[in-house]
C-alpha cells in the first residue's frame, strides 16, 4: 500500500472512533436529562406509553368479575342494611364535631386570584395541583418541592387524597377530605376564599399527547352563575380554565365527589371551614348521604355513568364496613365496564373483594392495572395482590409484590408490615 493510499484511508478508523465516542457521550447526555429533565421524562414516557400500548394490546375496561355475585333485585342495597358500627377507614385528624352551615345567600359571581401556575410534569397533577393550591395562601414551593413527599418514584401513577393530607401536616396546613360534594358545596368554599382541590375523570383527546380515560386533580378558583361555569387552575390544560357546572358534575362522579379544602393550619380557619362544611363535617355522615345519592344514580344512569354510579355506590358501601354489599356493587360496576385505569386511582374495590374472601378478583384486577402500564408505579396493587396470594397460601409470591410495592414507595407503610409479619426485613 502506497503512502498515498495510507492517507486516504487511515482517518476511517479515526472517525469511527470519534463517531463511537459521540454517540456515548449523546447517550449519556439523554439518559441525564432523561432522569433530570422534566420536560424530557414527560416526552420519554409519553411515547413508551404509546409503544406499550401498541404492543401490548388490551381491552380498555376492566376485566369482568371472575364470580359475579348477583343483587337480589334491580334495586341497589337499602340503607337499612348497612350496619352501623364506626367507619373503617376513619381519620380522627379529619373528623370534627358537627356544626351548621350559614344560609347566607351566595354571590352570583366569584374569582380568586393569587396563583402561580405550572404545568405538571408526566402523570404528575397531584403533587402539581396541590402546589397550585397552596401557592394561593402564600406558599413559595413547587411541584418540585411536593412530589418527591408524595410520590418519590416518578413512576407512581397515583396520590392518595390521605397522602396529601399527610404531607400537608408537614408544612404547616390543615385540610378536610369529603366525598358528595355538589355545586353549591364548590361555590360556598370559593366564596368564602377558599380554593378547592377535586379529584375527577378526564377524557383526553390530545392528539401527539394522550387518549382515553385518566383520574385528575384540578383546582377550582371561580364561578359564574350567569354563564353557568367554574374556573379551574389546571396543571394539565392550562390556568383558568372554564368548564360548565354539567361538566364538572359529570367528570366529578367518577370520584365519588370528592373534594379537599387546604387551609393554613389555625383554629379560626378550622372553625371557618368546619362551619362552611355543615353537616357534612361528620364523615360517617358524608358518607351515608354520599350512599344515598349515588344508588339513586345507580339506577336512573347509563352506560359509563352508570358503572361509576354503581362503583361510588361501592365505596360507600366499603367505608362503612359492608364488604359484601360493596363487592356487589363493584361487581355491578365492571359488568357495564369501567375504564382500565380505574384501578390506578381507588381502591376499595381491592379491599372489599379481599374482605370477602374473593382472593382471585383482587389478583384479576390488581394484575390487569399492572400490566396495563410499562411503568407499574401502583404500589397499592402489588400491596394487595400480595395480600391475596398470602391469604391462598403463596408466600413467595406475596413477598414479591410487597417488594415491589416498596420500589415504588419506600415508605408505603402496609407493605412493610406486611414483610415484617412473614419474618423479610423490608
Amino acid at each position: 500500500m502506497s503512502f498515498a493510499q495510507s492517507k486516504r484511508t487511515a482517518p476511517w478508523p479515526v472517525l469511527l472512533t470519534i463517531a463511537g465516542g459521540l454517540s456515548l457521550l449523546a447517550l449519556l447526555a439523554g439518559g441525564w436529562l432523561y432522569a433530570n429533565d422534566p420536560r424530557v421524562y414527560y416526552h420519554v414516557e409519553e411515547w413508551r406509553a404509546r409503544l406499550y400500548d401498541a404492543f401490548n394490546p388490551r381491552p380498555n375496561v376492566l376485566p369482568t368479575p371472575v364470580i359475579a355475585v348477583q343483587l337480589p333485585s334491580a334495586a341497589s342495597p337499602t340503607p337499612a342494611s348497612i350496619p352501623t358500627s364506626a367507619p373503617a377507614q376513619a381519620d380522627p385528624a379529619l373528623t370534627h364535631p358537627p356544626t351548621t352551615a350559614s344560609p347566607t345567600p351566595l354571590p352570583k359571581q366569584v374569582t380568586l386570584t393569587g396563583f402561580r401556575h405550572e404545568f405538571q410534569r408526566f402523570n404528575n397533577c397531584g403533587p402539581a395541583s396541590v402546589a397550585v393550591n397552596l401557592s394561593h395562601w402564600g406558599w413559595r414551593g413547587s411541584q418540585d418541592d411536593t412530589a418527591p413527599a408524595l410520590k418519590p418514584d416518578w413512576h407512581d401513577k397515583n396520590v392518595s387524597p390521605a397522602e396529601i393530607y399527610n404531607f400537608l401536616t408537614t408544612i404547616g396546613f390543615d385540610a378536610y377530605i369529603r366525598v358528595n360534594g355538589d355545586l353549591d358545596t364548590l361555590k360556598r368554599f370559593i366564596a368564602a376564599g377558599y380554593p378547592v382541590l377535586v379529584e375527577k375523570g378526564f377524557e383526553c383527546h390530545l392528539k401527539n399527547r394522550c387518549s382515553g380515560w385518566y383520574g385528575h386533580y384540578s383546582v377550582l378558583s371561580g364561578y359564574d352563575d350567569g354563564q353557568q361555569v367554574f374556573t379551574f387552575q389546571d396543571t394539565f390544560l392550562g390556568p383558568d380554565l372554564k368548564v360548565s357546572y354539567a361538566d364538572t358534575l359529570t367528570d366529578w362522579r367518577a370520584f365519588n365527589y370528592l373534594y379537599l379544602v387546604i387551609f393554613p393550619a389555625d383554629p379560626k380557619r378550622d372553625a371557618e371551614v368546619s362551619a362552611l362544611l355543615g353537616p357534612a363535617v361528620d364523615l360517617e355522615q358524608s358518607y351515608r348521604e354520599a350512599l344515598a345519592r349515588t344508588q339513586r344514580e345507580a339506577l336512573t344512569l347509563t352506560g359509563q355513568d352508570a358503572a361509576f354510579a354503581w362503583f361510588n355506590v361501592g365505596t360507600n358501601l366499603h367505608y362503612l364496613q359492608d364488604y359484601a354489599g360493596a363487592a356487589q356493587a363493584y361487581d355491578e360496576a365492571r359488568t357495564i365496564g369501567l375504564p382500565y385505569r380505574m384501578a390506578w386511582y381507588q381502591f376499595g374495590m381491592y379491599r372489599a373483594y379481599f374482605y370477602v374472601a374473593r382472593y382471585q378478583d383482587v389478583i384479576a384486577v390488581a394484575t390487569f392495572a399492572i400490566e396495563s402500564t410499562p411503568s407499574p408505579g401502583l404500589e397499592e396493587a402489588f400491596y394487595w395482590r400480595g395480600q391475596a396470594h398470602q391469604s391462598l397460601g403463596q408466600p413467595e409470591k406475596a413477598i414479591e409484590d410487597y417488594k415491589q410495592a416498596l420500589i415504588t414507595h419506600p415508605d408505603y407503610e402496609p407493605a412493610r408490615h406486611a414483610l415484617s409479619a412473614l419474618g423479610v426485613t423490608p
